[in-house]
């Protein structure tokens, strides 16, 4: 009998923060750098930007060598191919989620669900809940800061009456932190996240275009978000990713799997 996956969600009101990015770069840590199987399920409908992102990278395979053969002696090293991308409906994902996993012969230990950027409907709020953790980026800003706990303050209020919802824990973290920004503002809004009781993260994530740096049409990069690759090892330093990664993993009791 196959295990059931944790779902796992970053998801939050504020566009532009990070959501599917991280989406992209813990799937991809986790299935070629940690060995997990994992599948995405993209339901921030009906633009599907992971799904579409795949399809680009795949058509640069084709005409790219150089991350071709990468992508040949990583898949051989590691003995399975790319994670599954889905595209579904917001209001469908779970449905589409247990469909694609009746349907495989693996078993799956994380299926990674990339949610709208608004929850202000049934259907995508009966999705959210519905996933065992959620993780939220967030910029230390005060529009960003405003939007993020008008999002999850109400959620947590109601998983606080609800103890019979799936939804184990909702985890806050820094994201895109310029290192001039002053220790007092991130202290103010610390403070701010504790008094309404928020589990904040320790690991916070530095503003970096490394962050962005996709492959390239022709050249021969280094590589950071990608679907069908891992962050590059030399561009990880200092990236914090990693160290995002363990503590997700401590968070949702894998860590402890994959170490020992």
């Amino acid at each position: 009998m196959k295990k059931q996956p944790l779902f796992i969600a970053f998801s939050t009101q504020k566009g532009g923060v990070g959501k599917s990015t991280f989406t992209v770069l813990l799937a991809s840590y986790l299935h070629y750098r940690n060995g997990l199987n994992v599948a995405v399920m993209d339901c921030d409908y009906p633009q599907c930007s992971v799904y579409d992102m795949r399809k680009r990278e795949i058509r640069q395979l084709e005409t790219n060598l150089h991350y071709q053969s990468k992508a040949i002696a990583l898949f051989e090293s590691l003995g399975k191919q790319t994670y599954p991308i889905v595209c579904a409906k917001p209001e469908e994902g779970i449905m589409k989620a247990r469909e694609f996993l009746v349907g495989e012969s693996v078993g799956y230990d994380v299926v990674f669900f990339d949610l709208p950027g608004t929850i202000n409907n049934d259907g995508v709020i009966s999705t959210f809940m519905l996933m065992d953790y959620v993780f939220v980026p967030m910029a230390p800003s005060r529009m960003s800061m405003e939007s993020t706990l008008s999002f999850i303050i109400p959620v947590s209020e109601l998983l606080a009456e609800h103890e019979d919802f799936n939804l184990k824990a909702i985890h806050l973290f820094w994201n895109r932190v310029d290192g001039r920004i002053k220790k007092e503002w991130l202290e103010h809004y610390e403070d701010i996240i504790r008094q309404f009781g928020l589990p904040l993260m320790q690991t916070v994530i530095p503003q970096s275009v490394r962050y962005d740096k996709e492959q390239s049409i022709e050249g021969s990069d280094a590589v950071f978000l990608s679907t069908i690759f891992p962050a590059d090892k030399n561009l990880l330093k200092g990236s914090n990713l990693d160290l995002l990664v363990d503590e997700i993993l401590d968070i949702i009791r894998l860590y402890n799997d994959l170490c020992g």
